[in-house]
């Protein structure tokens, strides 16, 4: 037996050793070294506080906080290795470089033999700035309409003031902060979720939101919108004061004459017209013909709104002209006398006749006749016989566009009823 074994033992030797080389051959061929890429490995800035604690922050330049790592390893351990196996840093305490690049660590974690690892960019650049904190309003925007007979109400964010941190570059971009919610079809109250929106001075959503924080950058922001009925009313202005003393207004006339107003049922039943106080027309005194814009949402009831913005301002037309005045007389036997004493009495043979001055636009004083008016002497202060000049008292009927003056007096001639 021994002898069969040492029979021809340098062939059996190289035998052996041919045929490991030939498996190494094999398996070479089969599983050679390859290249695979893993693309856009996000990297993960520590020890940041290193400069938060010094109320700086940093600002990442774009595209430059990824990475492509290429591996070689043989084909059977690539297949092992996926991007998750990559843990890819940058040290600001260890690793900040001239305070504008962070030299890039890879390291891998799994379990596959690898022959080699590159990376494509060695380093991640900052710019080091001043920390910056500032408040911004919350603005609303909706679109859409809710359901038929029913207006927009109360919209109310869920904050009405959004506090935002970051690079004093950064921060100082963000011009306005806003919450856009659709209330298509809604009814009632309804509490709608939105992403907030930061946009610039030209109404342009900021690039990066990465370098910012705030409270509701990764979460919802609530708005709570309520409705309203809706009811169309007419609208009227009181122009007793839009004429400034000596003037008068000869025609005035707006564009719309009806406004949709909105508001609780209750609210908006009692209501037909809009009645806008003389102090919100010509406010300046001015005369001749004056195009005045009002914003009659100023003078609105209690709870009551008008939904659309554009409705808000009315445009109304006036011509403010100069009174002129007309004079009428009255004998004695036309005025009549009030508060007599007793003893006295009015000798109207001896009293004299009053001269009433009448200051009117032109085309109400061509309309007024004497009958309408009514003149009244108040003899209250007369108790014995005299002459006396007693205060009358002017009554014009339908006389809204006129006006006397105030402190007329007339002379009477009293005689005693004993002679």
């Amino acid at each position: 037996m021994k002898t069969k074994l040492l029979n021809n033992l340098p062939f059996k030797i190289i035998s052996v050793i041919a045929a490991i080389v030939l498996w190494l051959i094999v398996v070479n061929i089969d599983d050679t070294v390859e290249t695979d890429v893993f693309k856009n490995l996000p990297v993960t800035l520590i020890n940041t506080d290193t400069l938060t604690s010094q109320d700086q922050t940093y600002r990442i330049e774009p595209g430059t906080d990824k990475v492509n790592v290429t591996v070689h390893a043989r084909r059977t351990e690539l297949a092992k290795i996926k991007s998750s196996d990559f843990v890819v840093t940058a040290d600001m305490q260890k690793d900040l470089r001239y305070d504008s690049m962070v030299k890039i660590e890879v390291i891998y974690t799994g379990n596959a033999t690898i022959d080699s690892i590159e990376q494509s960019r060695e380093n991640v650049l900052v710019s080091i700035e001043e920390k910056a904190t500032e408040e911004f309003k919350v603005t609303v925007d909706t679109t859409g309409t809710p359901s038929a007979g029913l207006e927009k109400g109360t919209v109310t964010p869920e904050k009405s003031l959004v506090e935002i941190s970051g690079p004093k570059s950064v921060v100082e971009q963000v011009k306005k902060v806003v919450a856009s919610v659709n209330i298509n079809g809604i009814t009632g109250t309804s509490v709608l979720n939105c992403r907030l929106k930061l946009t610039n001075s030209d109404g342009v959503e900021i690039d990066d939101y990465s370098q910012l924080e705030y409270e509701w950058k990764d979460k919802d922001f609530s708005v709570t919108v309520t409705t309203l009925k809706s009811k169309v009313v007419g609208i009227g202005f009181d122009i007793s004061k839009a004429a400034p003393e000596g003037y008068g207004v000869a025609s005035v006339s707006y564009k719309p004459e009806t406004v949709t107003i909105a508001g609780g049922q209750s609210d908006i039943r009692p209501i037909y017209n809009l009645n806008i106080p003389p102090e919100a027309l010509n406010p300046e005194g001015k005369t001749g013909r004056i195009e005045q814009t009002v914003d009659i949402s100023e003078y609105l009831p209690e709870d009551i709104i008008i939904p659309e913005e554009d409705e808000h301002e009315i445009v109304v037309t006036m011509e403010i002209v100069a009174m002129e005045t007309m004079e009428y007389s009255f004998t004695p036997d036309q005025i009549t006398y009030t508060n007599i004493s007793d003893g006295i009495k009015v000798d109207l043979a001896n009293c004299e006749t009053l001269v009433l001055p009448v200051s009117g636009l032109a085309s109400d004083l061509a309309g007024l006749t004497q009958d309408r008016i009514q003149i009244t002497a108040d003899m209250s202060g007369v108790v014995r016989a005299g002459n006396y000049s007693v205060p009358v008292m002017v009554t014009i009927s339908d006389g809204d566009a006129f006006s006397c003056p105030s402190d007329l007096e007339v002379t009477v001639h009293v005689v005693s009823t004993d002679n």
